[in-house]
C-alpha cells in the first residue's frame, strides 16, 4: 500500500550530521534535525532521515540539486506554516511526483555512492554543503515525505514509486519525498531529490509500480558520466510574437524512455490576448511547440499532450515533424494561467518530456513562456 500520512514538514533547520562508512556501512542516513515550534524529544528538535544508500544490491542513490529551482510547487511554499501538513495524493496541488509532476530532468540525476575518501565524489559531499548553507543562514525547509508514527520527525524523503519487489509495497503516485529550501531575502528555492538506482524511470498510473520492460535509474545514467548540477537560468528576454527556431541544445541528455526519439516541448503560449477558454473567444489559441531533436523524422499521431490536470490533447494521426523541424500545435486542453504542466506522452503512455511554468511566467497576455 502507499505511505501511510504522506504530507510536507514546514521548520527551521538547525543542526545536521551524516553516517559514514565506519558508523553505518548498511542503512546510513543524513539526519537534518529541525524546529517547528512545537519542541522534540532530539533535544528540543525533531529530526528528519535521509536515506544515502540503498539496501538492494545497486546500493547507490540519484541525486537531483537544483540549486534554483522554479515550478509551480515553489511558488506555493510561503504559503504553508510550521509543521506539518498532510497533502492529498493527486495532481494540481502540492504533492510531489518525479515521473508526473515535471520537477526535474531525469537525465541529469547524480548516481552516486554513499561514502568516499576524495572530494565530491559521494552522496554526503553533495548534499551537506546545501544543508549547512541553509542552518547557516536561517532559511525555511519543507521536507516532503512520511512522518513517523511518534510525530518526532519525517522519513521517506525520496521518490517512492518504480521500486523493486521487496519494496514495492510503498509503491504509489504523487507521495514522493524531498527537501525544498526557502532562503530569506531571496526569490529562490533550492531543491534536492533522492532516488534508488534500483527505482524505475516509468511506473503504472494508478499503483505507483514499475512498468515491465522500461529501465532502472542505474541502467539509464551508467550510460554516461554524472551531470554537474546545472547552474542557476537566467531570467528569459521578453518573447516574440512567435517562437523563433532555436538552436538543438548542446547536450540534450538521454531520452528517459528508451527507444523514443528526443522530442522537446520549446515554447508555449498560456495566456493568449482575451478571455482564452470561454464561449465566443476567437483570439489565438493556447499553443504548444515542440521540437524533434533527432536525424529521423516521427509521426506524431496518438502522441498526447497533458495540463496539469490531465486532461489530453491527442495529436492527429497525419502530423509528422521531420529531422530537427518544430510543430505548432494549438491545444484543445486548458493551460492555466496561475501555473501548470506540460507533459508530451508517446503512444504507450510514457512521458518523453514534461515542463512546468509558474504564475508568474504566463503573467504577460500574448507573451510565450520560453523553455528552451
Amino acid at each position: 500500500m502507499p505511505l501511510s500520512d504522506y504530507g510536507v514538514w514546514t521548520a527551521s533547520p538547525l543542526r545536521v550530521t551524516a553516517e559514514r562508512a565506519a558508523q553505518d556501512p548498511d542503512s546510513p542516513h543524513i539526519h537534518l534535525f529541525y524546529d517547528d515550534g512545537a519542541g522534540g524529544t532530539f533535544d528540543g528538535a525533531k529530526r528528519a532521515s535521509i536515506n544515502v544508500k540503498s539496501q538492494s544490491a545497486v546500493s547507490e542513490l540519484v541525486v537531483w540539486h537544483i540549486p534554483d529551482f522554479v515550478h509551480p510547487v515553489s511558488a506555493a511554499l510561503p504559503g504553508l506554516a510550521p509543521g506539518f501538513s498532510r497533502l492529498p495524493r493527486r495532481p494540481g496541488g502540492l504533492a510531489l511526483d518525479y515521473i508526473r509532476g515535471n520537477l526535474l530532468d531525469v537525465t541529469r540525476g547524480r548516481l552516486l555512492p554513499h561514502d568516499r575518501p576524495g572530494p565530491r565524489d559521494d552522496i554526503i559531499d553533495l548534499v551537506l554543503p546545501e544543508l549547512r548553507a541553509a542552518i547557516r543562514r536561517g532559511a525555511t525547509v519543507h521536507l516532503f515525505g512520511d512522518p513517523y508514527s511518534d510525530g518526532q520527525g519525517i522519513h521517506n524523503i525520496h521518490m517512492n514509486q518504480g521500486s523493486e519487489a521487496r519494496f514495492r509495497g510503498s509503491d504509489g503516485v504523487w507521495q514522493d519525498g524531498a527537501v525544498l529550501i526557502r532562503y530569506p531575502g531571496e526569490r529562490r528555492v533550492a531543491a534536492l531529490f533522492f532516488a534508488f538506482a534500483s527505482q524505475a524511470v516509468h511506473t503504472d498510473d494508478r499503483t505507483g509500480h514499475a512498468l515491465p520492460g522500461v529501465p532502472t535509474f542505474a541502467a539509464l545514467l551508467a550510460r554516461r558520466p554524472a551531470a554537474p548540477p546545472a547552474p542557476p537560468e537566467p531570467a528569459a528576454p521578453p518573447a516574440p510574437a512567435a517562437p523563433p527556431e532555436p538552436a538543438a541544445p548542446s547536450a540534450p541528455g538521454t531520452p528517459a524512455t528508451p527507444g523514443a526519439p528526443p522530442l522537446v516541448i520549446t515554447a508555449a503560449l498560456v495566456n493568449p490576448v482575451g478571455a482564452e477558454n470561454t464561449p465566443g473567444f476567437t483570439g489565438r489559441p493556447e499553443t504548444v511547440w515542440l521540437r524533434n531533436l533527432s536525424d529521423r523524422g516521427v509521426s506524431l499521431g496518438g502522441w498526447r499532450l497533458l495540463n496539469a490536470r490531465k486532461a489530453a490533447h491527442v495529436l492527429p494521426p497525419d502530423l509528422w515533424l521531420p529531422p530537427g523541424g518544430t510543430v505548432e500545435i494549438a491545444i484543445e486542453v486548458p493551460l492555466s494561467n496561475g501555473g501548470g504542466l506540460i507533459s508530451l506522452l508517446d503512444p504507450r503512455g510514457l512521458k518523453v518530456d514534461g515542463v512546468a511554468y509558474t504564475a508568474d511566467d504566463a503573467a504577460e497576455e500574448g507573451g510565450l513562456v520560453l523553455f528552451r
